[in-house]
């Protein structure tokens, strides 16, 4: 698929996914729903799995 594998620091993986929660977190807190309430629903399961991933001692990497 990629013939490029990029090392990423846990922390730099950290602060990218929880950027990226608070802004899916803003477009789903809203009064009024998102069109694609759904799909954001979805990449905010998606970054726990990361998350997760990135705090276990045993995952050494990630890949995409």
């Amino acid at each position: 698929m990629y013939d490029t594998e990029l090392l990423l620091d846990r922390e730099f993986m950290r602060r990218m996914i929880r950027a990226y929660e608070q802004d899916l977190l803003m477009l789903v807190d809203h009064d009024d729903p998102h069109p694609d309430h759904a799909q954001i629903m979805d990449h905010l399961n998606i970054l726990e799995l990361l998350r997760q991933q990135t705090f276990s001692s045993f995952q050494q990497t990630i890949t995409f």
